[in-house]
């Protein structure tokens, strides 16, 4: 008997009805408006919550690239005048949100040839204790010039600093 009724509501569409206590429900195919609009909306908030995540790690990845960029050149800059590289002082300037590492007595006065520049990315700003963003390295010493400084690295909530020694040593 059961066969025959679902053959038969099977060939003319006939939806069954399934009793309840308080009610008679009907089993139908489809989603209701109020399931979809709930399926939306749950996939609204989660989107929105995961593109706030997403952009505060952008911000603090690139504060923390900036940092590790600003120590890698001033390292560098300090090498190269300790190793006495091309018989001249070196240098690292940051302006424009580009750092170059340059050759010569000041950054005004370089050799341009032997500029090594690296861009920074534009949501970051970099300070410095001393105002000025200019360290040269004096030739086999590698004492460095406006120091001790901090430097400090913003960007949306996110704030990491550089410390540059009386000796020209940069460190987090």
């Amino acid at each position: 008997m059961n066969r025959e009724l679902r053959i038969r509501n099977k060939k003319f569409r006939i939806k069954s009805i399934i009793r309840n206590s308080l009610f008679i429900i009907r089993k139908s195919e489809g989603f209701t408006l109020i399931e979809l609009l709930l399926v939306v909306s749950i996939i609204l908030v989660i989107g929105t919550f995961s593109v706030i995540f997403f952009s505060r790690f952008l911000t603090q990845n690139a504060v923390s690239n900036t940092q590790d960029q600003l120590i890698g050149q001033l390292r560098k800059a300090q090498i190269y005048a300790m190793m006495g590289r091309q018989n001249d002082n070196w240098g690292m300037n940051y302006s424009s949100n580009t750092i170059t590492l340059y050759l010569g007595n000041s950054f005004a006065s370089r050799t341009q040839a032997f500029d090594e520049k690296f861009s920074v990315n534009s949501n970051t700003s970099i300070t410095s204790s001393t105002g000025i963003l200019d360290w040269n390295f004096t030739r086999v010493t590698g004492l460095a010039s406006n120091t001790p400084a901090t430097i400090t690295i913003s960007g949306g909530d996110t704030i990491k600093t550089i410390t540059v020694n009386s000796q020209g040593v940069a460190s987090r």
